[in-house]
């Protein structure tokens, strides 16, 4: 069988399970969602959260346990195959020859929330090409590729000219609630749940997420839940299962707090999408 250019997947870690990771005979990324593991390659101990990446040349395999507590630690991976890394190479930048050449068959380090986050973004856009292919998806997924590429790139060497540091526990804290209340924005999430899956009291996650973000818990949720809302009428889907799916208690609650977010209630909203859709039915 012919050795695929790319690998994608995801994996949930529930409790204290133990994990082994292999890289094949790829360049593995692997990338966390939510929560931390340790981990162990010869004589150097790892610890990484959401701030780090960890690479796996090609033929290198671990264990790796989670330190995620009650909440489940989700790991991203992308593995990159050599004649891809050539693929993606150009004047400027030879990928194989970089990632080839660093002093280790195994490294962490620690990248900025902005670099993270988009790198996180890219990985999960290619892997919806994958289920979903369109025009010019051959196009696309090739220029996902190369950004993806150029940021694992660029977070590499800023280790080089850097060395690793430590995150600091408040850009943790602050990227694990951010993930967990994303992955699971359709239930309910009252910050007694939030207190209880990352152990720490809610008049701290309050003060903490305000200050990072600019808003209160309850404001992100919810205007989490509205885009959500906004994605599904544009897609058609009847208001009436809008906003049992996106995890409002009920109609009047989210009319209200549609309304209010976008100047215009849902059933305006679903109209300027999607009158001109070729199934286009009833919105009630």
């Amino acid at each position: 069988m012919e050795k695929k250019a790319y690998l994608i997947s995801e994996r949930i870690c529930e409790g204290s399970e133990k994990v082994s990771l292999s890289s094949g005979g790829y360049y593995r990324f692997i990338l966390t969602k939510t929560g931390s593991f340790t981990c162990k390659y010869k004589e150097e101990q790892f610890r990484c959260g959401v701030h780090e990446f960890l690479m796996l040349k090609p033929g290198t395999s671990l264990v790796l346990s989670s330190t995620s507590g009650t909440f489940p630690l989700e790991l991203l991976s992308i593995q990159l195959s050599d004649r891809l890394l050539e693929e993606l190479s150009g004047e400027e930048m030879n990928f194989k020859e970089y990632f080839e050449a660093l002093p280790s068959e195994c490294i962490s380090v620690t990248a900025e929330n902005s670099l993270m986050m988009i790198t996180k973004n890219l990985i999960s856009d290619l892997a919806k090409q994958e289920n979903v292919p369109e025009l010019g998806d051959s196009i696309y997924r090739f220029s996902l590729l190369s950004l993806i590429a150029v940021f694992l790139a660029r977070a590499f060497r800023k280790m080089e000219k850097e060395g690793r540091r430590e995150p600091e526990m408040k850009e943790m804290l602050l990227d694990s609630l951010m993930f967990y209340i994303k992955e699971h924005i359709t239930e309910e999430i009252p910050l007694a749940r939030l207190e209880r899956e990352f152990n720490i009291s809610q008049r701290h996650i309050l003060r903490e997420f305000k200050k990072g973000t600019g808003q209160t818990v309850h404001s992100y949720i919810i205007k989490t839940k509205l885009a959500l809302c906004a994605r599904y009428i544009a897609e058609g889907m009847p208001i009436s299962d809008v906003y049992t799916k996106a995890g409002f208690g009920g109609y009047n609650h989210f009319f209200r707090a549609f309304k209010k977010e976008f100047q215009m209630t849902p059933g305006e909203y679903y109209q300027i999408c999607c009158q001109e859709r070729p199934d286009h039915k009833s919105k009630f």
